[in-house]
């Protein structure tokens, strides 16, 4: 048996789909696999287009996808529908490209492919039921703000507790609206901080955050989110942003631990007094990040303004090395 018939043989044998191509979608060369998904033979194949196989909507994207194979980065992977003899069908396609022009344009590559349907079946039903659970938590908390509305009304209440526990239902509902954007999936650092910060206001100059790109597991983007709020709250109410001067900074950066370290930082306001008792804010700020998600708060109210660190470990964290989002 020549070299040749014996890797044709072993390309053959293969489970996965096998199509060698030119730049301008002539197919070269396809193994049994590829050929038996399409009900044809592969010689009947060779000469033909591939793109008469790659649905139309995504035409544009294959396309693009491709363009981005260079020498320096050869290999790519793209999932895109495919049809074949059975009907339209999800495939996830490895491709390299084996030959380039002068210029660096390929001009030969090769995929491989698998079937993955039943995978994007089942991401689809997921989103499906993320969706509607994010729906029911979102109608949930409404209710919520719906009878406590009613429930104070009329009760001779001070309002200021009242706008403190409708303000916390609001940034709890950021934060799962935040986390329904990414399905779960974990939500950036820089994201979460903007929505702790949403009740001094977009346009307030006198806040300022930034850090690394770091990815936050779904399982902390709540608890980070309302802690923000309460020290945004007590900035307002009784430290640096109570006085126009005020200004306040967050930064973070990532350790040597892979430990994400939040750096809240108070300045120009009226002189910090310690409260004579914990209330409810504060003590969501001292006990959350411990109790939750087994990081550490190191709460300072030192006279010249509030410090607090916050820890959170590093697996439930992921940073990029690329510079983060600054306001």
């Amino acid at each position: 048996m020549s070299d040749t018939a014996l890797l044709r043989e072993i390309l053959d044998a293969q489970l996965e789909m096998v199509c060698r191509f030119r730049a301008d979608g002539t197919i070269l060369f396809v193994n049994h696999a590829y050929a038996r998904t399409l009900g044809r033979d592969p010689r009947q194949l060779t000469g033909q287009n591939l793109w008469k196989h790659i649905s139309d909507d995504d035409h544009d994207h294959v396309s693009a996808m491709l363009e981005r194979l260079t020498p320096q980065t050869p290999e790519l992977t793209i999932e895109n529908r495919f049809e074949t003899a059975a009907g339209t069908r999800w495939t996830l396609w490895r491709n390299h490209a084996l030959e380039f022009d002068d210029d660096g344009c390929w001009q030969v590559a090769q995929s491989t492919g698998i079937d993955i349907t039943e995978r994007k079946q089942l991401e689809e039903q997921l989103e499906l039921l993320v969706g509607e659970l994010n729906h029911r938590v979102k109608n949930t908390l409404m209710v919520v703000q719906a009878m406590a509305h009613q429930t104070f009304r009329g009760a001779n209440l001070p309002a200021g507790p009242v706008g403190a526990f409708n303000e916390r239902i609001a940034a709890l509902s950021a934060a799962h609206d935040a986390l329904s954007r990414t399905n779960w999936t974990g939500v950036p650092l820089a994201e979460i901080v903007h929505h702790g910060l949403l009740i001094c206001g977009h346009s307030d100059n006198r806040v300022q955050f930034g850090g690394p790109d770091v990815l936050v597991s779904s399982t902390a983007t709540v608890s980070l989110v309302m802690v923000l709020h309460e020290l945004a709250t007590n900035a307002l109410k009784y430290g640096a942003l109570s006085a126009s001067t005020g200004k306040v900074s967050i930064i973070w950066t990532v350790n040597c631990d892979s430990d994400v370290v939040i750096e809240w930082r108070e300045s120009g306001g009226p002189p910090v007094q310690v409260p004579v008792r914990k209330g409810f804010g504060s003590r969501l700020v001292s006990d959350a990040i411990p109790r939750q998600l087994g990081g550490s708060v190191q709460l300072d109210h030192d006279p010249e303004g509030v410090r607090c660190r916050i820890t959170i470990p590093g697996e439930i964290c992921k940073a990029a090395d690329t510079a983060g989002i600054e306001r």
